[in-house]
């Protein structure tokens, strides 16, 4: 079994929640500490300023109207002192020019009071799987989170592997090298020293190049859903072939997928 999380994204997560009345911020507390890495706590926008320059949280849950400064107005303040980070608002208000105020301010979602916490954690998720994937240059597969580089290398290892054995089990010739690399939710694959001597032969005389270089992608294209199963064996997800490249003269494949 591969060394994954098993804890879900959110709790990689550093979130701060910003809300001024007592009961609905004891309550959301309570229900997000148990789901979130870390919890900070402000009961007001100047208290919120003040967390987020200590502990730049990854993510903020903000309510709207609160006394000393609004939502809003902690947003549009921490935007201008550089803070990027995804914000979520919940408020009693929906008309349109406070939500239009929100969108302008960087705001991914507005929510109304009183909050669907069902909604807030799938909302949440989602902004994980792309601060992990993004921001933080983690690995997420199948909205579990590679924590440390050995599982990383695991999987890369045994993709090496199947690629090495899908190229020489259909060409009879095994690649000299294969180099896979995972960022976010892409698989990079280079095989280098692919070509068979027929091969070989075909591209030394330098006007067969297109030739070979067509029947080796039709070689992916043909067992595009054979490739994908063999990885989705290994990371226990979804997978798609996005992209095959091949070049001949340079003796190597490179081909890209994603994994959901």
């Amino acid at each position: 079994m591969l060394n994954i999380s098993e804890r879900g994204l959110l709790s990689n997560i550093r979130l701060l929640l910003v809300e001024d009345e007592e009961l609905a911020r004891d309550e959301l507390s309570r229900f997000l500490k148990r789901r979130v890495g870390k919890l900070y706590i402000a009961q007001n926008g100047l208290e919120g300023l003040e967390k987020i320059k200590e502990y730049d949280p990854d993510m903020i849950v903000t309510d709207l109207k609160m006394p000393n400064m609004d939502g809003l107005e902690m947003i549009r303040t921490a935007r201008k002192n550089g803070y990027d980070g995804a914000v979520i608002i919940v408020s009693a208000l929906s008309d349109s020019e406070t939500i239009l105020k929100a969108v302008d301010v960087g705001i991914v979602k507005y929510m109304v009071k009183p909050v669907d916490t069902e909604k807030l954690i799938l909302t949440m998720g989602d902004l994980a799987s792309n601060i992990l994937k993004t921001k933080m240059n983690h690995t997420v597969i199948d909205d579990k989170l590679l924590i440390d580089k050995d599982a990383k290398r695991e999987i890369e290892q045994k993709i090496r592997g199947e690629i090495a054995h899908f190229i020489k089990s259909c060409t009879g010739k095994g690649p000299r090298n294969v180099q896979v690399f995972i960022q976010g939710n892409i698989i990079s694959v280079k095989a280098e020293g692919v070509l068979t001597l027929l091969e070989s032969t075909l591209v030394s005389n330098n006007k067969n190049n297109s030739l070979v270089n067509y029947n080796r992608r039709l070689l992916y294209l043909e067992n595009k859903r054979l490739i994908e199963k063999s990885i989705e064996n290994i990371v226990e997800t979804k997978v798609n072939l996005l992209e095959i490249e091949v070049d001949s003269c340079k003796n190597f494949d490179f081909v890209k997928f994603s994994f959901l």
